[in-house]
């Protein structure tokens, strides 16, 4: 098997991991939010929102790597 695309399905997998790992955090988190705080839930947001696109980057550049692999 191709060295290229074992590295791109282990892209994948950790994109995988992280995001299980990202949801767990993030549901955690939330509950410790204070309900009135409009500051904190946007942040809280935008690092949510930042997780989520640096998890399907690695999705991504896996399958990439893996369908472009020789």
């Amino acid at each position: 098997m191709n060295p290229i695309k074992i590295f791109g399905g282990v892209l994948v997998a950790l994109g995988c991991i992280f995001r299980a790992i990202s949801l767990a955090y993030f549901n955690l988190l939330e509950k410790r939010l204070p309900p009135g705080d409009l500051k904190a839930r946007r942040r809280f947001e935008g690092k949510k929102r930042r997780a989520l696109i640096i998890d399907a980057g690695f999705v991504l550049f896996g399958f990439y790597t893996i369908l472009s692999g020789h």
